[in-house]
């Protein structure tokens, strides 16, 4: 069901408005929607993206523990929960206060993203916030693959797809380094708990990861390896210097002397072995067991990863809030112990890393602090990634509550060390900041004397003297000193002073010279706070700390290429802002702000990437636009200045208005509301009613009125709203008033019908089906719609054009659930055709609502389209649609089911009942095929009231659906019958084959041992005798019987029909001598790879049966076939035949180059020099591509000018010798190609170029009756691309340069391979005969060039008849025949059957 996710993500775009419309969510996905993966093709890659480089940590010469069991040697990764859903992920953070942000780095070594699901997706790369944290401090950052157990929905095929190769390459190992590249994170972390792979796969799979990381200088690049195994994979472990393994839990121990085995020292096990911790099971302070027992207090002998701890540190306490109370005072309150948590667990209970705690000893307790300050310029601003306002040097530039990690500082080392400390306390204080959202703040009782608070471990040599900046706040002045230590100590040896001292916005900006230093090093940061006396009322915030060079004055980094995609509404709009910008040293981060046209500013956003998301804003009046500016602020902690990108509202208008309806059919006497919802801030509103309409409550002049029925009819009102623009005046008919009989025919119109499409599911169970079965509250849990996904939509066809009048959805709390999430915000949009769509209802904040039902003025629909939006689980119960018959028409079709030879004709009777509804004079019956059928003369027998529908079978075995519709002046009922295509005529291609039957020890996997038979029983024609005599064995396990069948050498099937058959009609008797049915299901399977097979087919629950039989849609191209059996349990294995059949050869489609004429340039060089063997520059400068004749590294062709690109495709350029390409440079100008020979053709295949940047140009086929198919348009990115992104034809070319040109002399070849084709195909008429191509170009500047067209065509003409024809002449036509053997006087319509002169016969078939 499901399909790529990017095609999700834009149709959700297409289907949702308002506040979500366009949020963006990191990745989430299954291995089919990466194959194809590139920057250019996901729409939220540069939301997605971190910029923050990993930073290089440091260990200083003497170690400066803050307690004596502190050691560096056992690592620590954090395998944590980042945010509760992985496709509902905010790329950039949110605007509520309960993201998740760890922030005791100095504790860890890697962070691994835990996230997945088999129904969210299990590819998961971490989100970029987190990302940019982890690296500022030096710790590696991991995505997730995680392949679950079948219990959770997992599914070896996943695996397979994973270790896919293609031309000896593991696809899906570059695909995933290229992500990990893209998006600034350290590699992966695989969770393999289904099976699946060998060792030796995952081995080459993560040697290819490491080797293209290397490669390109990524040496940090890691595969993190999990199986469930408490003991160490060796050979994973040695696939490369990176890999570690996360251990089972329970393990925690000694793993050093693996070195040995594994290559490596010692050491290098610390960062390759991990035991596993499971965290949410001990509580976050509940692991000293495994702690001590890889961490002893006399020194490392193993290192651990916790598996999520946030359950306890965060969930715990927000649980209850996660989209219902994610701002305010219960949030605050919540994130305050969410940090006192992560104190508890990372340091110890007294928060205090120099105490060793009997019960607990914290992390820090075991593990010494790790540090990156080696340098100037180094800042703080103390910001922990969560905050209730935004600040810019102390002042709030945005109130608004916001999570995001990606602007966390790097907070101090030692959280919190203060000697003496008696009652002071530490917080993080969110009510007051220097920059970003937080501060220090230290309060309590200050006793007399001096209390040094360690802050920060650095290694910063001083060779030029430099600055110390502190921006604080105190109640005691006098009370703050700055201490150093210029050796590796935790005692200082260097006290500040005489600083600098300013105000700035209430806060002390105190800034020291360090000159005093100079050719030292500084090892730690430190303040001493002191006072003569007690101080009771102590307090001190520290908003911010920087050590700059001297001098220093960072150049700026340039914002570039600003934009947005964005279109703002009427009345507002959301934005998806991004840019480019080199990434520098100095660089520290970006202030967004929003401007109005009155020069109103308000900050929206920090980030330290190049995107940001400003949700949904309202418009200022009548605005024109609003600015977005992009303000680069570097590490002095100075705003540069800034990049503005103006967003234009739609031009002001008059009200535009829609109707809000209490309920919209009503009996006379009833009552409703009536209210004008519209755009442009209306100041007026006046109602006219019709005289059906007794106004009841309210004025005329009201926004809302009620409204009574007094008489029956379609009731039209009408409103004039005004605005500063003008007035506007909207009419509809908003209440149908009925009669009792009437009323009693609106019904809810969508129960039992059709879903069409739906984003996706949380298994194959909980789907949209049940949502429309008419079961509003159901005894099972598992009758819902069920997904976890930011974009959620379905489809349903209700089978016939209904009035509807309003809709009604059961949310999560009104089924057998309770306390569950809800629905927030939705549309619901309506269409007649599927395609046009008209958005009805469109709801915010309606989340308290369980039972949620909306009205709407009378519509005219077929289709309904659901969207819902949830912070959280999706549960819908039930959806009903209310509505009412446009008419009394009723119809049925005969047969139902068609089933046919090929080349047969058969019909189909329509017979229809009007009713008493009145004949139009457009009355008709429509017939539209979707397969290898074509429709006849459609006839009507007016008396019986039938139409008869001729049905003619193409010469192709496959299933095909014929849609019926009566038509009565556009009132219509409509009826589908599925059509199955056979063929007698066709030869069984396993009689006398020998089956490899396969009997699995357990339940079916790739890897499972099993018992192996080969039996030429089941293709010897007999179709009631057991085959499988010789398996003694009952079947214990599921899926556990295969039957497979392999194509001889050399050749592919193409199969079109299976046919299976049980003997004794599938009775037998079991191991425990009970008697039933041996087989519960049979599979059939095709594939080319045993170890990947695909099932098409299942059929379930199998009673008294004695055959079998599928026919495939069109074909399925396999080297095997597969029958898998599922058997009752105890039961012996049964078959007794298997018969396969193959397409028609002439059915088969057949790839090739086409011969074209209309080429306008020669681009490719076979010789040089290039300027004689070309006539035309793909580019300004000169470039041309050329042929292996020159160089075979780099060449687009071979010395024949053919090419096959990555998926396989066949071309031939037209000609090495002359014209060659059609060069695009002129904009709007129609190029035309036409073939030589008009043709047949199903889909053409461009292969594309663009130079001079990425193009854009359009295309469409001319067919022979001057008909012109639908126009494609394609936007080939520019031919240079730094890496393969995966969606090109070809990667990896070069060029020649026609003359000498900037620094290259003529007939250099470009040292970069790193060029690129791009390959297009369009679908066409098959029907008809192609007989031209025209293109247009539509960028100015870049040229767009087609190199080379291919196409499927078929071996003969569609229908595989062949038209009359008489060859040189010598030939002539004796008799025409019907396939019945009548002798004809002429051609009729259909297939006919000529005998020529030298006695052949041919087949013809008559189209009009």
């Amino acid at each position: 069901m499901r399909n790529s996710k990017f095609i999700l993500t834009a149709l959700a775009a297409m289907f949702m408005q308002g506040a979500y419309a366009q949020q963006p969510y990191g990745g989430c996905w299954h291995p089919e929607d990466i194959k194809n993966w590139s920057p250019e093709t996901d729409p939220d890659a540069k939301f997605n993206r971190s910029r923050v480089p990993l930073a290089t940590r440091f260990q200083e010469p003497t170690l400066m523990k803050a307690n004596k069991n502190q050691y560096y040697e056992g690592q620590i990764c954090n395998a944590t929960i980042l945010f509760p859903t992985c496709s509902m992920s905010p790329s950039q953070g949110a605007y509520n206060f309960l993201g998740y942000q760890p922030t005791y780095w100095q504790y860890m070594d890697k962070l691994v993203y835990w996230a997945g699901s088999a129904s969210e997706g299990i590819i998961i790369p971490p989100p970029a916030g987190s990302t940019d944290a982890a690296h500022q401090s030096g710790v590696k950052s991991l995505g997730q693959i995680f392949f679950p157990p079948a219990a959770f929905g997992g599914t070896q095929t996943w695996v397979r797809q994973m270790l896919t190769k293609e031309n000896g390459v593991y696809i899906y190992a570059q695909k995933l380094y290229e992500i990990a590249k893209y998006m600034g994170f350290d590699g992966w972390f695989i969770n393999e708990e289904i099976g699946g792979g060998s060792t030796t796969e995952w081995v080459n799979f993560i040697k290819e990861f490491n080797y293209l990381a290397d490669k390109n200088g990524d040496t940090q690049m890691e595969i993190q390896w999990y199986n469930a195994s408490g003991q160490p994979n060796t050979s994973i472990l040695k696939s490369h210097k990176n890999t570690s393994q996360f251990l089972e839990y329970g393990s925690a121990g000694d793993y050093r002397s693996y070195a040995s085995s594994l290559g490596c020292t010692e050491a290098e096990t610390f960062s390759k072995i991990y035991a596993g911790v499971q965290v949410v099971n001990s509580g976050h302070t509940g692991f000293q067991y495994h702690l001590n027992a890889a961490m002893p207090t006399d020194g490392h002998v193993g290192s651990l990863d916790l598996f999520c701890p946030e359950e306890r540190i965060w969930k715990d306490n927000v649980k209850n809030l996660l989209g219902k109370e994610d701002t305010g005072a219960k949030a605050y309150a919540a994130i305050q112990k969410t940090f006192q948590n992560e104190s508890q667990m990372w340091v110890n209970n007294d928060g205090d890393p120099s105490k060793i705690g009997d019960r607990w000893p914290g992390i820090s307790g075991r593990v010494l602090e790790r540090s990156v300050v080696n340098k100037m310029p180094f800042t703080t601003s103390f910001c922990v990634g969560v905050g209730k306002h935004r600040f810019v040097e102390g002042v709030k530039q945005g109130t608004q509550d916001w999570y995001h990690s990606g602007v966390q500082s790097i907070m101090p080392t030692w959280r919190w060390w203060i000697e003496n400390r008696g009652s002071l306390n530490v917080d993080i204080d969110w009510d007051d900041a220097y920059n970003f959202g937080s501060s220090i703040k230290v309060s309590g009782q200050l006793s007399a004397g001096d209390h040094l608070m360690r802050l920060y471990k650095t290694m910063i040599k001083v060779t030029d003297g430099g600055k110390l900046r502190l921006v604080y706040k105190t109640s005691t002045s006098g009370s703050v000193e700055v201490k150093l230590s210029t050796s590796s100590s935790i005692t200082p040896d260097v006290t500040l002073s005489a600083p600098s001292v300013s105000e700035k916005n209430g806060w002390t900006v105190a800034e020291y010279d360090l000159s005093s230093v100079n050719g030292k090093t500084i090892y730690m940061v430190a303040l001493n706070l002191k006072s003569a006396s007690a101080v009771s009322n102590y307090t001190l915030s520290l908003g911010q700390l920087d050590v700059l060079p001297a001098g220093y004055a960072p150049a700026s980094v340039e914002v570039k290429n600003l934009a947005t995609k964005s279109v703002l509404g009427e009345a507002k709009g959301d934005a998806r802002i991004t840019w480019d910008f080199d990434y520098t040293a100095d660089f520290d981060h970006f202030d967004i702000y929003k401007q109005t046209a009155n020069g109103t500013r308000t900050m929206v956003g920090q980030t330290r990437d190049e995107a940001f998301y400003v949700p949904t804003f309202e418009r200022e009046g009548t605005d024109a636009a609003i600015d977005f500016v992009v303000v680069p602020v570097m590490k002095d902690m100075r705003q540069q200045e800034g990049k503005t990108l103006k967003m234009d509202y739609p031009k002001a208008t008059a009200p535009v208005v829609t109707f809000v309806v209490g309920k919209s059919y009503l009996k006379v006497d009833e009552a409703t509301t009536l209210t004008a919802r519209a755009t442009g801030s209306p100041t007026a509103y006046k109602w006219t009613l019709p005289e059906g309409l007794q106004l009841t409550d309210g004025s005329l002049t009201d926004k809302t009125i009620t409204v009574k029925a007094v008489k029956a009819g379609k009731q039209q009102v009408s409103i004039d709203v005004t605005n500063v623009i003008g007035t506007s005046t909207t009419k509809s008919e908003v209440v149908d008033v009925m009669s009792d009989s009437e009323y009693d025919e609106v019904f809810n119109v969508v129960k039992g019908k059709k879903v069409v499409d739906y984003s996706g599911s949380t298994n194959s169970t909980e789907v949209p089906d049940k949502i429309i079965d008419g079961v509003t509250n159901p005894y099972s849990t598992s009758q819902k719609w069920c997904n976890v996904s930011a974009d959620n939509w379905a489809v349903f066809d209700c089978l016939g054009s209904y009035r509807i009048y309003g809709f009604r959805i059961y949310d999560g709390n009104s089924g057998p659930e309770s306390g569950v999430d809800q629905i927030d915000s939705y549309n619901i949009m309506l269409s007649e055709d599927g395609q046009n769509w008209t958005t009805v209802v469109d709801e915010e904040n309606r989340t308290e609502e369980s039972i949620k039902t909306d009205y709407i003025a009378p519509f005219k629909a077929r289709y309904v389209k659901l969207v819902p939006h949830v912070n959280g689980t999706l549960r819908i119960w039930e959806f009903e649609v209310y509505g009412k018959e446009e008419n009394n028409m009723s119809m049925t079709v005969e047969p139902s089911q068609l089933q046919m030879e090929a080349g047969e004709t058969k019909t189909i009777k329509v017979k229809y009942d009007l009713g008493g509804d009145t004949r139009s004079s457009q009355f008709k019956c429509t017939a539209k095929a979707d397969g290898n059928v074509t429709i006849g003369n459609i006839t009507e027998d007016a008396a019986s009231s039938t139409f008869t529908v001729p049905v003619t079978a193409q010469r192709m075995i496959g299933t095909a659906n014929v849609t019926l519709r009566v038509d009565n002046g556009g009132n219509y009922k409509e009826s589908t019958v599925e059509v199955m295509v056979d063929s007698k005529t066709q030869p069984n291609i396993l009689k006398g084959a020998k089956a490899e039957v396969r009997h699995y020890k357990s339940d079916y996997s790739y890897e499972a041992e099993y018992d192996k038979y080969e039996v030429d029983g089941l293709t010897d024609g007999d179709k009631t005798a057991e085959a499988l005599e010789m398996i003694e064995a009952p079947s214990t396990h599921k899926n556990d019987l295969w039957t497979i069948f392999t194509a001889p050498e050399g050749k592919t099937w193409n199969l079109s029909k299976v046919v299976v058959n049980l003997p004794n009609n599938n009775r037998g008797t079991n191991d425990n001598d009970v008697d039933g049915n041996v087989t519960k299901d049979i599979s059939i399977a095709v594939g080319n790879d045993l170890t990947n097979m695909q099932i098409v087919k299942t059929f379930e629950n199998l009673q008294d049966i004695s055959e079998v039989s599928y026919i495939f849609p069109k074909y399925a191209a396999t080297k095997y076939l597969a029958v898998v059996s599922n058997l009752n349990v105890y039961f012996y294995p049964s078959l007794a035949e298997v018969e396969a059949y193959e397409q028609f050869e002439d059915a088969i489609p057949v790839n090739g180059p086409l011969q074209l004429t209309g080429w306008n340039a020669d681009v490719v060089a076979e010789k040089k020099p290039a300027a004689t063997s070309t006539t035309t520059a793909l580019d300004d400068q000169g470039w041309v591509l050329y042929t292996t004749d020159i160089q075979k590294t780099g060449a687009f062709c071979d010395a024949q000018g053919n090419i096959t690109t990555k998926s396989g495709i066949p071309y031939s350029v037209a000609t090495l010798a002359g014209k060659n390409a059609l060069v695009m440079k002129t904009v709007n100008n129609e190029e035309v190609l036409s073939l030589t020979t008009p043709e047949n053709i199903e889909e053409v295949y461009f292969l594309a170029i663009s130079a001079n940047g990425s193009s854009k140009f359009d295309v469409c086929a001319v067919y022979d009756d001057m008909s012109r198919s639908a126009t494609s348009t394609f936007s080939p990115a520019d031919w240079f691309g730094s890496y393969a992104s995966g969606n090109e034809a070809q990667y990896g070319l070069s060029r020649i340069i026609r003359s000498a040109a900037a620094s290259y002399s003529a007939d250099d070849i470009d040292n970069r391979y790193n060029f690129r084709t791009y390959e297009y195909t369009m679908p066409l008429d098959r029907s008809k005969k192609t007989k031209a191509f025209v293109f247009t170009s539509r960028n100015r500047g870049a040229y767009p060039t087609i190199l080379a067209v291919s196409k499927k065509g078929y071996k003969g003409s569609v229908s595989g008849i062949e038209n009359l024809t008489t060859g040189n002449g010598a030939l002539t036509v004796v008799g025409i025949y019907s396939l019945d053997g009548m002798k004809l006087n002429s051609l009729r319509k259909g297939i006919n059957i000529i005998k020529m002169s030298d006695g052949s016969v041919k087949k013809v078939l008559v189209r009009k």
